[in-house]
């Protein structure tokens, strides 16, 4: 058709729903987890015409949880969509997370017809006054012509700065309309089609200053947060680190910035920590990329010591200063930063290596001692089993490519503490920008699907796995073969813990009836495997790792005991027991 307007260009007509999914075509996203409603049925109706995967999910939180989890690993935004009212609300925990660790994901929501909006349609609610909060961006499609370019938008703005979700709502009738698009308009910038799509570089005088401050220091270490993920900054640092001699720490969300087997990483520091709060607290420089310093990572805002030159890297200038006042503010991409830090430092590093040997040789040193001294714990046979136990066959049975999806609470604190990445890279996601329990299975969900050949294990805890246990019907419906480990303890392991250090073992609210996880999987079409004994452990995990036909679930029954659960303590509970210890 040509436009009324005068422009002669080819014009498509074609409903707002189909438009939405040419645009996302067009982007090149991945599959979409999310559970269709009446807003946007012609959007479900155009998705496997235009070329695109959807998968129907058992509840919208886990869609996004999926999603999020797609988008580390491939470095893709996910996507992800709910219908009208309860469908959008459930996303609400989910894009916190993503908006939380910096994670690109694409919230579709439907909305009211806008004729009707206000007259108690059915489900109708002030969604978007409650979804506000929880994202990077809120867009509402009012005109179904702007499609194409709000949709273009979307993208630029979950893909830039620090990544995060961007919601997308569309009203009733601008999806089931009938609009004309140009065959230009339904383009997409291939810019945005990964993340970061836009490097932002420190300034040049503050490098310099960061240079100087690293060359003069004898004893200097790197905290290295998610933002080195989010940046794909994990070769870099490893050269960095390499050329320059100095030990890499990281959180949580920054296992695998450098392989957690190299000879300069300090391992997981802040709550929880090997020997990298020994080394932050000798240090003479400090330079933090993509970290915000929260509590878990400043052990309770008592890390870094004041006293000790810091640099931060990071790419929200917000961020910076809000824990801690650097001597040098770096804002920009972690990458880009460390590349130029690097070359201001270029004529230099053969000396500076060379004049680092000994601390070096000391912080491989001090790795191998912490290694010695748990590695009783490691080996334990004890009955019921314990964590340390389940997590170094972890570390013996997975391969280096293997991607370990840590749920919330302390399934992510002791694999933290303990799991070795191999390689560079995302290899760990755990998902610490909310810490939500539940997203284990989904999370394994959205990896095995960014990278069907890589295997993918989640390790959750029966709090955790009860939440989202729907879900190993999408796994198997979606022929995605991934491995839960249930860490059985009949109980909401972490709090329980912390009432036993707190309040002497005045239990509330945290126990769980015992339950056959592995019975559950097997009568959901799933394999099943019970572990009561910890010689079990490594046969089960071969077994699970071979199955390519549907999901594995493994059921370790661990430890009862409450003062056994954790690999420390919270801060809160610090006079009652000693901190930072496995044992």
């Amino acid at each position: 058709m040509t436009d009324d307007l005068g422009d002669n260009r080819p014009r498509t007509e074609m409903s707002g729903g189909r438009a939405l999914a040419v645009m996302l075509k067009s982007h090149d996203v991945g599959p979409l987890f999310g559970m269709g409603g009446w807003q946007l049925l012609p959007f479900y109706d155009a998705l496997a015409d235009v070329g695109l995967e959807h998968w129907l999910i058992n509840d919208e939180r886990a869609g996004a949880f999926a999603a999020d989890a797609y988008a580390r690993v491939s470095q893709k935004p996910g996507v992800c969509d709910g219908t009208l009212g309860p469908g959008a609300t459930n996303l609400a925990t989910s894009l916190v997370e993503s908006l939380n660790a910096g994670v690109p994901v694409i919230a579709l929501i439907g909305g009211t017809h806008r004729g009707h909006s206000w007259k108690n349609m059915t489900q109708e609610a002030r969604q978007t006054e409650i979804l506000r909060p929880a994202v990077k961006e809120l867009i509402r499609i009012e005109d179904g012509a702007r499609i194409p370019e709000l949709v273009r938008r979307a993208f630029e703005i979950a893909t830039s700065g620090r990544p995060g979700p961007v919601i997308l709502e569309v009203p009733e009738d601008v999806c089931h309309g009938r609009h004309g698009y140009s065959v230009d308009a339904l383009r997409s910038d291939p810019a945005v089609h990964a993340f970061p799509s836009r490097r932002a570089r420190p300034d040049a005088s503050d490098v310099a200053r960061a240079a100087a401050l690293i060359a003069g220091a004898k004893r200097p270490i790197v905290l290295a947060g998610g933002g080195v993920h989010l940046s794909g900054a994990q070769h870099q640092l490893t050269r960095f680190a390499d050329a320059l001699g100095v030990p890499v720490a990281h959180t949580l969300s920054g296992k695998g910035a450098i392989p957690c087997t190299h000879p300069l990483s300090a391992g997981l520091f802040g709550r929880y920590s090997r020997i990298g709060n020994e080394l932050i607290a000798a240090s003479d420089c400090i330079l933090v990329v993509g970290c915000k310093l929260g509590e878990i990572a400043t052990k309770r805002y008592s890390l870094p010591p004041e006293d000790i030159p810091l640099i931060h890297l990071e790419v929200v200038a917000e961020e910076i200063g809000r824990v801690r006042s650097p001597e040098v503010a770096l804002w920009g991409d972690a990458r880009a930063g460390l590349e130029d830090i690097g070359a201001e430092l270029a004529d230099s590093t053969d000396r500076q290596r060379d004049a680092r040997v000994a601390y070096t040789h000391e912080v491989a040193e001090r790795m191998e001692r912490w290694r010695a001294a748990v590695a009783p714990r490691l080996a334990t046979d004890e009955r019921p089993i314990a964590m340390p136990r389940l997590v170094n066959e972890l570390n013996r049975m997975l391969p280096a490519e293997a991607v370990l999806v840590a749920d919330g609470g302390f399934a992510a604190h002791w694999t933290g503490l303990l799991y070795d990445s191999k390689r560079p890279g995302r290899c760990y996601v755990a998902n610490r920008g909310f810490a939500s329990i539940g997203y284990g299975l989904p999370g394994a969900i959205g990896a095995k699907l960014a990278e069907p050949t890589r295997p993918v294990v989640a390790v959750t805890g029966d709090g955790g796995f009860n939440m989202s246990l729907g879900e190993l019907e999408t796994a198997r419906r979606a022929k995605a073969p991934v491995v839960v480990i249930v860490v059985n303890n009949a109980a909401s392991g972490y709090v329980k813990a912390l009432q036993q250090a707190v309040f002497d073992g005045h239990f509330q609210s945290s126990d769980l009836s015992e339950m056959d996880y592995a019975a559950i999987a097997v009568a959901m079409g799933c394999h099943g495997h019970r572990v009561e004994d910890p010689v079990q452990l490594a046969g089960a995990l071969t077994k699970a790792l071979g199955q390519d036909d549907a999901p594995s679930v493994i059921d370790v029954v661990v430890t009862r005991d409450p003062a056994a659960m954790l690999p420390g303590v919270d801060s809160r509970a610090a006079e009652v027991r000693e901190g930072d210890r496995i044992a």
